[in-house]
């Protein structure tokens, strides 16, 4: 155990965390097989067998659940004394790791960040781009941005934003195949579904002064709300999209607004969330400061 570095408990945190030894192979660009020779000399330096290979994956053997949690522990320690010698100076340097959903990276954090390397040139900033609620110790997220969930109590949270949900389709589908002009003439109409949040296929309206949900049973269903808005710009169907982000492409032309007099937006909260013990680093605080200005769109609806 003496000849264990701080990398190989990395190592292994990743290994735990994808499952996979070409998927942590791509994440520091090198061969499978330096990963897999990497593994096999922290199971020689601990004499226990960390993990079962398949050729299906990868999984932890009970030996390499508790050598995780002591892995995840030292890491833990590792961040905290970095972030207080980095309160110290108050200077925000370092790396910052970003968990975001695609829709929000490709339309609101990808055309910005920027901007924050320009205030902040000692800053390092990784995106950890995906729509799955990960596990912000496990994954190694310093920031978490989150749509729509509202954040646990172990979490140090702060609201970016609010946005709605509303009904768009491009105009040459709409051209094609007519506009809606109730809910119910929607059963004629090709639909769009998200497969990883199935609350999106829960389409509210008022009609007539009553309220009605439609669960979208959809003909083209994806499992990314960045593939939903891709597949609405293209003409495919009509879905159910943020509004804030389709104002924006209905201004430019791209998208029409759909059933506008019946649809219930509702209101949906866009949060960045840190663990609590880092809260106070100057690089975190930086970088939540920041978000805040990124998101300034979502704070000025209409009627709020």
């Amino acid at each position: 155990m003496n000849n264990l570095s701080l990398d190989d408990f990395q190592l292994f945190a990743r290994i735990a965390a994808t499952q996979s030894l070409s998927d942590v192979a791509r994440e520091r660009d090198i061969a499978a097989s330096q990963v897999s020779r990497g593994l096999r000399r922290i199971e020689t330096e601990c004499g226990l067998r960390l993990a079962h290979r398949t050729t299906h994956g990868l999984s932890l053997t009970d030996d390499g659940e508790v050598f995780l949690e002591y892995a995840q522990r030292i890491l833990t320690e590792q961040q905290l004394l970095r972030d207080h010698i980095g309160q110290r100076s108050q200077a925000a340097t370092g790396t910052v790791h970003i968990g975001v959903g695609q829709l929000l990276a490709e339309h609101v954090l990808i055309p910005r960040l920027g901007g924050l390397r320009t205030l902040h040139p000692g800053l390092t900033i990784t995106l950890h781009i995906d729509d799955r609620l990960v596990s912000m110790a496990e994954e190694g997220i310093d920031i978490a941005v989150r749509a729509g969930v509202p954040p646990a109590e172990t979490l140090v949270a702060r609201l970016l934003g609010t946005h709605g949900r509303a009904l768009y389709a491009a105009p040459g589908y709409l051209r094609k195949h007519g506009v809606p002009r109730v809910p119910a003439d929607l059963g004629a109409h090709t639909l769009i579904g998200n497969t990883v949040s199935p609350s999106h296929n829960r389409w509210d309206f008022l009609v007539d002064g009553v309220s009605t949900a439609l669960e979208t049973q959809a003909q083209i269903r994806v499992n990314s709300s960045s593939a939903v808005l891709s597949l609405a710009l293209a003409g495919a169907g009509i879905a159910r999209i943020n509004d804030v982000l389709g104002r924006g492409l209905v201004a430019q032309g791209r998208l029409k607004s759909v059933l506008a007099r019946h649809v219930v937006p509702g209101e949906h909260h866009i949060h960045a969330v840190i663990l609590a013990e880092r809260h106070r680093a100057p690089k975190i605080r930086a970088t939540m400061d920041y978000l805040q200005t990124c998101f300034s769109e979502f704070r000025a609806l209409p009627g709020k």
